[in-house]
């Protein structure tokens, strides 16, 4: 086929649309990461006051330890070999990469607890972890996971959708930024595909939170559950610092939700602003 002039100028042309879009994609791209950690210090600020909620004499840390052993056997879940372990803060000084994404770091310096539905780094599965002083009171909402674990269909199921739902989320926000908005041309209606994918990129941010919200219920669940156990062994004072732990320990998972909704958010409109910037010269 013969190329002419013309075709090949098209062809450039498109060559570098193609490459100016790309750059809109990759700053899209970044902005989607840089978004969700503009919480970060949000984030810090909760950790800080579940430490300072956690911080409470040794006698009732050591109470709450018992009473959520007592918890365990209450709901029945000793029988699928659900126990706590508690880790006590390392002697080297951990490093902030660790502290920020380690799960095991996090428990062994108070800052976390975690339960274990499955074996984990040579942890037994159905193992409940927390530090050994800090965030005491985070015990029952630990086990509140293993109960919906262990006794709820609807909670197994909604802890199995946390990962898919927390990646689904993610790939949105790079759906947005490396995909552009379907216009009509020569005054065609767009294709249901089209249709589809602008619908997509326009509620990106939306559909990412919906992603997070098995993650949001399920943990909203799990703190239900184990407050109610914990009102049958603790005092109305224990149960105050209890509760108010949980309330704020619940933030942080929002905080993560609403960092995702805003990224995706965020690589859609940047990639957006770019391409109609190119488009309008």
């Amino acid at each position: 086929m013969e190329v002419t002039n013309s075709s090949f100028n098209h062809v450039n042309k498109k060559e570098k649309s193609k490459s100016r879009n790309m750059g809109a994609s990759l700053l899209a791209a970044g902005a989607a990461q840089v978004v969700p950690a503009i919480s970060t210090p949000a984030t810090m600020g909760i950790v800080s006051e579940m430490k300072k909620i956690g911080d409470i004499p040794t006698d009732k840390i050591n109470l709450l330890h018992e009473k959520a052993d007592e918890a365990i056997k209450l709901a029945g879940l000793d029988k699928f070999g659900v126990k706590i372990q508690h880790l006590a803060k390392p002697k080297q000084q951990s490093t902030l990469i660790s502290l920020l994404i380690d799960p095991i770091s996090m428990v062994q310096n108070g800052t976390n607890a975690a339960f274990l539905p499955s074996k984990y780094r040579g942890y037994a599965a159905n193992t409940i972890l927390m530090p050994e002083k800090n965030i005491s009171f985070a015990a029952f909402h630990e086990i509140g996971h293993a109960m919906n674990r262990n006794l709820s269909k609807i909670g197994r199921a909604l802890q199995y959708m946390r990962t898919p739902g927390m990646y689904a989320a993610a790939a949105l926000a790079l759906f947005g930024a490396f995909t552009k908005e379907s216009k009509p041309q020569d005054g065609q209606e767009l294709s249901k595909a089209q249709k589809v994918k602008n619908f997509v990129r326009d509620n990106a941010g939306k559909l990412s939170f919906a992603a997070m919200l098995p993650m949001l219920v399920e943990e909203g669940m799990a703190t239900f559950k184990g407050e109610k156990l914990a009102k049958k062994l603790l005092s109305p004072d224990m149960m105050k610092n209890v509760t108010k732990g949980n309330r704020v320990a619940y933030l942080s998972y929002l905080v993560a939700a609403a960092g995702l909704c805003l990224g995706s958010m965020a690589a859609v409109k940047i990639k957006d602003y770019f391409v109609d910037k190119k488009e309008n010269k």
